[in-house]
């Protein structure tokens, strides 16, 4: 999570991020919501340190069972931290210019290639969201360049989160996922807010091979049959979605499987 954790979670320790800048907001904590507060900057030896758990993680989950993993490098999280310029301001091998800014995301991922097959790899990435208080100064050029590079580690697919207009992660101004669509070479999938008929469209004209879909299963674990089917969906309730219970995990009504 990097400096979007808390010391609460931490035995008392500051989260840790590519430099000390806080991110805006609160976050949810045992005690309640708290101010976010300003992480550590991680030193180099830390750095690898996470590279090499990174790779650990995924060769227990292929132990586990698991056909593959999708690195998160979107939401905010830390490679997303490292990717940004709003959040990482390091004037060593992983920061400053964007290739530097960028090697972070690259050596997680040649790391969990290595360990576990490049076939067996994806990654996220969220170009223009500002959740948790991201930005970037040239989305377009920071993750076109991105897409570039993970190329030449031939993963399986990259996977984009790019909200639509109108959805609540929505944000102004150009996408990024076409201009990715034309440099990055194996499967592209996207996610923000499609439906059957927008996820379709999208297909068709090319924008991904694949779409997404997150809240829409939660509340429709039925959603291929529905798709199938043309059936109405269930809507989600938000006011359950972080809670525990089963509400608003296993009490929506099914139809089909």
């Amino acid at each position: 999570m990097g400096r979007v954790s808390h010391p609460d979670f931490l035995n008392g320790e500051l989260p840790v991020g590519p430099s000390a800048i806080a991110a805006e907001g609160e976050t949810h904590t045992p005690q309640g919501k708290k101010n976010y507060v300003t992480p550590r900057a991680l030193t180099i030896p830390e750095i690898h340190k996470i590279i090499e758990h990174y790779a650990e993680a995924s060769e227990r989950a292929i132990t586990a069972g698991f056909d593959g993993v999708e690195i998160h490098g979107a939401n905010g999280y830390l490679i997303d931290q490292f990717i940004r310029d709003g959040s990482n301001l390091r004037q060593d091998d992983y920061g400053g210019t964007l290739e530097n800014r960028l090697r972070f995301l690259c050596e997680v991922t040649k790391a969990v290639c290595d360990k576990i097959g490049s076939d067996r790899v994806g990654v996220r990435l969220s170009p223009t969201s500002h959740y948790n208080s991201m930005n970037d100064s040239d989305p377009v050029g920071t993750f076109v360049r991105a897409a570039e590079l993970l190329n030449d580690l031939n993963i399986c697919y990259l996977h984009t989160l790019e909200a639509l207009p109108g959805h609540m992660l929505a944000t102004e101004g150009s996408r990024v996922t076409p201009h990715i669509r034309k440099v990055f070479k194996n499967v592209l999938i996207t996610n923000g807010g499609y439906n059957l008929e927008t996820g379709n469209k999208a297909i068709n004209e090319g924008e991904g091979d694949a779409i997404a879909f997150g809240v829409p299963f939660l509340a429709n674990s039925d959603l291929i049959y529905r798709f199938k089917h043309n059936a109405p969906l269930n809507a989600p309730d938000f006011a359950t979605l972080y809670t525990s219970g089963i509400e608003g995990y296993t009490d929506y009504p099914i139809i089909g499987i």
